[in-house]
């Protein structure tokens, strides 16, 4: 199919909802999938100027019918995480319509947006040492953002909670896309990765081989401690407005209020919170190991602090071993992170580290250890001596 007759579907599917397109630009895809910018020609109430929205549109073979559609309501949605010098707020993007059928999502459109993992490499390395209270506020509300949906999200209290019950429901369904993100790690991990790594992996083949078994069944559908996780949360789908060029990336913001959207439910299903908190410090941690990025670090704690307490401490090392997990796994494998010879090796060791210390619970082993000083953080909001 052409780039005009896919555009010219698009445009006659959406003017049926009143949604007439004066223009559409592509920002990314390819072969199946897309997204694009549409200008619209009218506004979208209440606004009175017009509007841009992102448009999502694309076939899912393995999603299929299962794929989330569903919208945050302002009684569902967490609050803004506010400090005293900076405003931000983290929410979910305004979902404008959306058509099974077509694979095709209209949402809000957040202006020079761009995820957090380009934000930080293109703009703060190094990080100014004037950025931190910015970076501890961004991941406070961060932390604060996710603590609420798991919350939300955990097991309905009445059967009158209906759109936890709906929210539940689909991520059930999802079952495809939660076997094959656990499949990413842990089966990666036990075989592909020891395979790529044996002088660091090889002598633990065992023990891996244990945690893939282990993991797979955590995610059991006997396992009434599942509840709805977003699945894929990490720095890659947390947007937020880029700089402006009138302005220095370094400079203080602090006083213009922003807002931080949290993106690409997909992989919305049932799961253990500790993955969602897990993948997104590791994405965060690894800014830090590879190149060097204070903002990493600094997210980390403020994400720390504002997801708060676990309720026991094998909650807090179940988190240190997905954080070892994507070390190895994604760290390992990733194109791109790695600026010097051996950056790679090193990584993959820590957080072979990790997951074994992590599965000994060895506490002393992590404050220890001078890279892992940020995490240390988890035992502090677990509360145990």
């Amino acid at each position: 199919m052409t780039m005009d007759k896919i555009t010219t579907d698009l445009e006659a599917e959406l003017s049926k909802t009143g949604l007439q397109v004066d223009s559409l630009n592509i920002l990314s895809g390819g072969n199946a999938n897309f997204v694009f910018c549409a200008n619209l020609k009218d506004p979208l109430p209440p606004s009175t100027t017009k509007p841009q929205v992102l448009i999502k549109h694309g076939h899912y073979p393995l999603l299929g019918r299962y794929l989330p559609s569903f919208r945050l309501s302002d009684s569902t949605n967490p609050p803004s995480a506010t400090t005293p010098d900076v405003d931000i707020t983290v929410r979910t993007p305004r979902l404008d319509y959306f058509n099974t059928e077509t694979n095709t999502q209209v949402q809000e459109y957040l202006p020079r947006g761009v995820d957090l993992k380009t934000y930080c490499l293109r703009y703060f390395s190094p990080t100014p040492a004037s950025k931190r209270r910015e970076f501890l506020a961004l991941g406070e509300a961060l932390g604060s953002w996710l603590r609420q949906f798991h919350g939300w999200t955990a097991w309905p209290t009445s059967p009158k909670d209906d759109a936890k019950l709906k929210m539940r429901d689909l991520a059930r369904k999802n079952k495809p896309l939660q076997l094959l993100k656990n499949a990413t790690y842990y089966q990666f991990l036990a075989h592909q990765m020891v395979d790529k790594f044996p002088a660091i992996l090889g002598d633990h083949r065992a023990l891996l081989e244990k945690l893939e078994v282990q993991y797979a069944n955590e995610l059991s559908d006997e396992n009434e401690n599942l509840q709805v996780v977003h699945g894929d949360f990490w720095t890659g789908n947390v947007l937020l407005p880029e700089p402006e060029a009138s302005s220095s990336a370094t400079s203080s913001t602090s006083n213009k209020p922003m807002d931080v959207f949290v993106v690409d439910w997909e992989v919305l299903s049932l799961g253990i919170p500790q993955r969602d908190v897990g993948q997104m410090i590791a994405e965060l941690f690894m800014l830090k190991l590879f190149k060097d990025i204070d903002a990493g670090e600094w997210i980390i704690k403020g994400f720390l602090k504002g997801y708060g307490r676990f309720k026991t401490v094998q909650e807090a090392f179940r988190t240190l071993i997905h954080i070892g997990a994507h070390l190895v796994v994604i760290g390992g494998t990733l194109p791109g992170w790695a600026d010097k010879e051996g950056d790679v090796e090193r990584v993959v060791e820590l957080g072979r580290d990790m997951i074994f210390r992590g599965y000994a619970q060895d506490r002393h082993w992590f404050e220890g250890r001078a890279e892992c000083s940020v995490l240390r953080t988890l035992f502090d909001v677990v509360g145990v001596e």
